[in-house]
């Protein structure tokens, strides 16, 4: 019953809900082993999708009715348009790119990369569930070269593979290897004459490889780019989000921190201008100075 309550409060996100859900044994991992499976509504995206309890990130969707990533989900509500293209780079079982599709309809495109092999058969069957033909899921990985490479999955979290060098501290924590292919984002989208609005890119470590394989498109299409900076990934694949910042720059980007914050009661986006890595946002949007939207992301500073 208190699970039940926690999750009628929790979908409409009241005040204190992250508390309530706590209360109700939501957050506590060993509570949740085996489970099972549910099938869920999205609320904002209306599209069904099958959560496995026992999986944090999917627990909190099925509790919330939306995936837990807040500013990510905000920021593609605040800026993506119907007919628009989205480009999902580390799409996991696709909450995000679900979204997209249903902010974009049928008259726009979503390209979702995964190489992740379990990953990729849930957002497959989510989209052939949910009859989303305007997502193309494509089952490999981005960078800056073509070839082949060893995804780790860090955990038993899908969403934590990274193509970079796992420390032998964290050796223990690798649930799966797969050997997965490689591609060159430039020439996926000239492929297939994608012109995307906005690209969100995680990749736990592998975002400055990824934009260099995207440098093209960024120059003639100025997406937005939302993507996961996170110090200690990106200096594990041998580089640093100051190497991301000054690239960024060189392209004629802005940057923004990532966040919700109160107003009054619900969170709200919050894009706070930023002109150097933070430790306070692990997630960035950029912004092309000649993009008009450049204006709107002002308005949520």
């Amino acid at each position: 019953m208190a699970q039940h309550l926690a999750r009628f409060y929790a979908r409409r996100e009241l005040p204190g809900w992250g508390r309530v859900l706590r209360g109700a044994g939501v957050y506590n991992d060993a509570a949740w082993k085996g489970a099972g499976t549910f099938e869920s509504c999205g609320k904002w995206d209306r599209c069904r999708v099958s959560l496995d309890l026992s999986n944090w990130s999917e627990r909190q969707t099925y509790f919330l009715g939306r995936f837990y990533d807040l500013p990510m989900q905000l920021l593609l509500r605040g800026f993506v348009r119907p007919g628009d293209c989205v480009v999902d780079v580390g799409a996991n079982v696709g909450m995000i790119s679900i979204l997209a599709a249903r902010l974009v309809g049928p008259s726009g495109r979503v390209v979702s990369f995964e190489p992740n092999p379990t990953a990729f058969r849930k957002l497959s069957s989510a989209l052939r569930t949910n009859s989303l033909s305007w997502v193309s899921p494509r089952p490999c990985a981005l960078a800056d070269q073509h070839g082949e490479l060893m995804l780790s999955v860090v955990t038993e979290h899908t969403g934590m593979g990274t193509l970079a060098p796992v420390p032998p501290a964290d050796a223990g924590l690798v649930s799966a290897t797969h050997l997965v292919r490689v591609c060159v984002g430039d020439e996926v989208l000239e492929a297939e004459a994608a012109r995307p609005s906005l690209i969100k890119i995680d990749v736990e470590g592998f975002e400055l490889a990824v934009l260099k394989g995207l440098a093209r498109t960024l120059v003639r299409h100025h997406p937005i780019v939302a993507a996961e900076i996170v110090q200690v990934h990106l200096r594990r694949a041998g580089t640093s989000a100051e190497a991301v910042f000054d690239l960024m720059r060189g392209l004629g980007y802005e940057a923004f921190g990532l966040a919700t914050r109160r107003r009054p009661v619900r969170h709200r986006l919050h894009l706070p201008a930023i002109t150097k890595p933070s430790a306070d946002f692990n997630n960035v949007v950029w912004i092309h100075r000649d993009d008009e939207r450049l204006a709107v992301a002002t308005g949520f500073a």
